[in-house]
């Protein structure tokens, strides 16, 4: 079937003005529409308002980094971040004489000097000593004292029958070719000590059984340093270290981790203690 253009064009005036296909608009549309741009003009407003504070910031910061104070005998110069140098104008402007060049302060606003309060004391603190000195720490004085000759009443060249008398008694023999040695324990003594007694030299050898001190404070604990503190002419042997004691007599002192562990008073003439 034909149709010509003017019946199609009727019936697609008829088709769009029929009612059936109108979209009549919500009640509140208007209030809606209207909301919304109030929103915006809102928002509008909020960044432009940012916006002006933060060229305000950047106009304070940008201001504030060179801010020239005069002052009387200078011009201080002051940045941002608090701290100042100052320079100090020419003082030699004689008309008609060129001004002398003067030593340039410093270049860098961070170096302030902090001038002391009155009274102050300008000097650098002194640094305290890591350690004390050998000669400087306390003597020792904990255990019997082995005196430069003997203990207790054990004297060097005693002979067995001399001990005896003094009240010591001698036990746990052990001879040799020309020594013996003994456990001494006793009123005559301040502790139990093993001895060497030589047939020809009388005692020889004296070790107590615990840590004893001598009367220059040398003892239980005392260093290698401190021993050649007390004692210049001291010398290192295998496990410790040898001090006079007297023209007669030698202080043998062995070493271990915490210092002196044991001491031993040894006659310098004797035929049998090594």
């Amino acid at each position: 079937m034909n149709i010509s253009e003017d019946e199609l064009e009727q019936r697609l005036r008829a088709l769009f003005a029929d009612e059936r296909l109108d979209l009549p608009p919500p009640p509140d549309a208007g209030t809606v529409i209207v909301a919304g741009a109030r929103r915006r003009r809102r928002r509008r407003h909020a960044v432009q308002a940012v916006a002006g504070v933060a060229a305000a910031v950047v106009a304070v910061s940008g201001g504030l980094t060179m801010v020239r104070v005069h002052t009387e005998d200078g011009t201080a110069v002051m940045s941002a971040d608090g701290t100042e140098s100052s320079v100090k104008p020419p003082e030699n402007l004689t008309q008609g004489r060129p001004p002398e060049p003067s030593t340039p302060g410093p270049t860098s606003t961070q170096s302030i000097q902090v001038s002391a309060p009155p009274g102050a004391s300008t000097s650098p603190p002194t640094r305290p000593s890591a350690s004390s000195s050998p000669s400087s720490l306390p003597a020792v004085t904990s255990g019997p004292l082995l005196a430069a000759d003997g203990f207790g009443k054990l004297k060097l060249g005693m002979s067995e029958a001399d001990l005896v008398a003094q009240t010591i008694t001698l036990s746990d023999a052990q001879p040799a070719a020309n020594c013996t040695v003994y456990k001494v324990q006793g009123s005559g003594v301040p502790a139990a000590a093993s001895v060497v007694i030589s047939k020809a030299a009388g005692l020889v050898v004296v070790t107590p059984d615990v840590a004893a001190h001598t009367a220059e404070g040398v003892g239980a604990g005392s260093t290698q340093d401190q021993i050649f503190a007390v004692y210049p002419a001291a010398k290192a042997e295998s496990g410790g270290v040898v001090a006079p004691a007297s023209a007669a007599a030698d202080y043998h002192f062995r070493l271990g981790d915490t210092g002196v562990v044991q001491t031993s008073l040894m006659s310098v003439t004797q035929d049998c203690a090594g």
